[in-house]
């Protein structure tokens, strides 16, 4: 590699994360989803727990107010959360997972595992978990 592409680390990140996204856009829609790729990343957080703050889910999608705003006004229209103010702190807002967006979760997840076993094909475990391991550690540096 020449010395001006050995710069080019972020950007070849960059791009497999954008090729990765729009990747698992298309299969969610091909399959009559209506979840875009960072919507997804929303709803893995509250999958995993329902009733997450805003804050919370800022917090754990790595996004600013404005954007998980955005986000959650998106997936609102589209019936698959509601937000509730804080049972405690009326001020806080609390998102929970619609009863039809809950029955979708087995076949969202099926969608991103076949999109991922295409994106990692002929690559072995070996090397994924290294190049994770890679990744947060870059990451951690540049905190």
């Amino acid at each position: 590699m020449n010395q001006k592409a050995s710069h080019l680390l972020g950007h070849y990140i960059t791009d497999t994360a954008r090729n990765m996204h729009r990747t698992l856009q298309q299969n969610f829609r091909k399959a009559g989803y209506p979840v875009t790729s960072e919507q997804w990343i929303v709803l893995i957080w509250l999958f995993d727990k329902d009733g997450r703050t805003q804050q919370e889910l800022c917090d754990l999608t790595l996004k600013d107010k404005p954007s998980i705003t955005r986000i959650l006004n998106n997936l609102e229209k589209g019936k698959l959360i509601i937000r509730e103010a804080h049972p405690v702190d009326g001020r806080i807002k609390t998102v929970y997972l619609t009863k039809e967006c809950k029955k979708m979760e087995p076949f969202l997840f099926e969608i991103a595992r076949q999109t991922q076993a295409t994106a990692i094909k002929g690559i072995s475990k070996i090397e994924i978990d290294e190049c994770q391991n890679i990744l947060q550690r870059i990451a951690a540096n540049l905190r």
